[in-house]
């Protein structure tokens, strides 16, 4: 039986006070495309606490934007996975694109925050891919097989398959500057990456791990795209940023994968 899509909001630093009032008033929880869905709702730390609240009863889950690798300790302006747990997270981001280009992140500091997650049961949401320069010399192959062996490095099986990978082609996301217009990545050329992921993961770990872990989309999603990439048989669901600021138009993301999937 096929697994429910992911369909994942990652507010980056974006909605304070009113406007995440009226995005959760406006976006409806009981919307039955929501319940055929993972929906998980990623917005800034300060709001975490809030939306777990309101996702209390509904089919919403929650995740964090980013953690630290240490339980507790003089590190100023971080945050631990145990925090996050004990305010009702369920997922966090790590290793996200813009983490990697303007904090420095490396595979390595992104495997050590992926294993704290999960010592803390919070579902780590790996993101990685090419930049448009390995692109165009034909390296994203390479890369991705080796985002995909440093980022599960010391990962054991049983907990591989509550990892969620996030495929980011950086020259597809929205905010890039690695080209000029950013668009999205076709379909069919994700679908393939998508592929070489989990056969990477298979030549890792096993089939049933490959078959079990969820592999979502993320560069450039709206509403007039989601439906092309879930069509496709190994986009398991999507990382949605523009388009999730505003609840009408995730609502539609979110319905629109669901009726394709």
């Amino acid at each position: 039986m096929k697994q429910k899509p992911l369909i994942i909001a990652n507010w980056k630093m974006n909605l304070a006070g009113s406007e995440v009032d009226r995005w959760l008033e406006k976006f409806d929880a009981n919307d039955p495309a929501v319940s055929q869905a993972n929906v998980i709702i990623c917005p800034s730390f300060v709001f975490l606490e809030k939306l777990a609240h309101h996702a209390k009863g509904t089919g919403l889950a929650v995740g964090a934007q980013d953690l630290y690798w240490e339980d507790k300790g003089a590190y100023t302006g971080e945050i631990s996975g145990k925090q996050l747990i004990d305010i009702g997270c369920q997922f966090v981001i790590v290793g996200h694109s813009e983490r990697r280009k303007l904090f420095g992140e490396t595979d390595e500091v992104v495997n050590a925050k992926a294993l704290s997650a999960l010592q803390y049961r919070l579902r780590p949401i790996i993101c990685f891919g090419e930049n448009y320069k390995e692109k165009e010399e034909g390296q994203t192959k390479k890369v991705i097989v080796d985002k995909v062996r440093e980022n599960f490095k010391d990962i054991r099986s049983t907990d591989a398959r509550k990892v969620v990978i996030a495929y980011e082609p950086l020259w597809a996301i929205s905010t890039s500057t690695e080209v000029e217009e950013p668009i999205a990545d076709s379909p069919e050329s994700a679908q393939v990456v998508h592929k070489l992921i989990r056969k990477t993961v298979a030549e890792l770990y096993d089939d049933n791990v490959a078959k079990e872990i969820r592999i979502a989309y993320g560069g450039s999603v709206d509403s007039s795209n989601v439906a092309s990439f879930a069509a496709m048989d190994d986009i398991d669901g999507v990382l949605v940023g523009g388009a999730s600021k505003e609840a009408s138009s995730f609502q539609s993301v979110v319905s629109e994968f669901v009726e394709k999937n």
